[in-house]
């Protein structure tokens, strides 16, 4: 009786072992197959290719649109961070070309991109200006809104164009403005040209969560937006 319930207990040992061993391989291959996936994701959808050929007298502007892929973003509900940041770039893009500029994207299309990538992609192709385009969000307070833009510390072509851009956009009563700031974000720490972040508002907040998935309010935005970086284009030529 005793050597059948030691067999019985050899048995479990070596099922047991066989079990925590397959799952460990199955684990591994999990594994395996999410970080191909995610290097395939990477940089997707960019165009890096060929270098870029600029319009004649035109200056080369890169759109990052923050965010993509698996990487939403900030949220409220089904609004994704990720998803506006993209449509507003797209219109930006429109109303930039439409003035003569050169404009690229660091993804046209909801894939993720890693930050060294977006910066990195903005120095090879020799761009004028780098601008990235967010949405915020307070968990503290949802009464806070209003557009930011940050520039790099120590970069006074970074400040003057986010300044032009705020300016541009104070003459919009309809857009709440906070004003320019600072910030080390490694978009802007990376970039070897004038470069901004914008958080275009906060999806916190209820009013202008409603305002920045409308289609209108975004055009509004990407008007307003090219305003302040055709103006700061405009202030370097002369």
């Amino acid at each position: 009786m005793i050597r059948r319930i030691q067999a019985w207990a050899a048995r479990l040992l070596v099922l047991s072992v066989l079990i925590l061993f397959c799952a460990g391989i199955l684990r591994m291959g999990i594994w395996l197959l999410e970080h191909h996936a995610a290097v395939e994701e990477t940089f997707e959808g960019a165009r890096s290719i060929e270098p870029v050929e600029r319009k004649p007298g035109s200056r080369l502007i890169v759109l990052d649109a923050g965010h993509g892929g698996r990487d939403q973003g900030t949220s409220a509900g089904e609004i994704l961070e990720k998803e506006i940041n993209l449509s507003v770039v797209k219109k930006l893009a429109e109303e930039l070309e439409d003035a003569g500029a050169t404009v690229i994207l660091t993804r046209e299309e909801d894939v993720k991109i890693g930050l060294e990538e977006r910066a990195a992609f903005a120095n090879q192709n020799e761009a004028d200006i780098f601008v990235s385009l967010h949405c915020n969000y307070c968990e503290d307070d949802a009464g806070v809104q209003g557009l930011e833009c940050y520039y790099r510390e120590g970069s006074d072509d970074g400040r003057i164009l986010a300044e032009q851009i705020v300016q541009s956009v104070e003459t919009e009563d309809g857009i709440k403005n906070r004003g320019t700031r600072t910030a080390d974000f490694r978009v802007l720490r990376k970039t070897d040209m004038p470069a901004v972040l914008i958080e275009m508002g906060y999806l916190s907040n209820k009013t202008e969560r409603e305002r920045m998935t409308d289609e209108t309010y975004q055009k509004l935005l990407a008007e307003k937006i090219a305003g302040g970086i055709l103006k700061q284009e405009t202030s370097e030529t002369e």
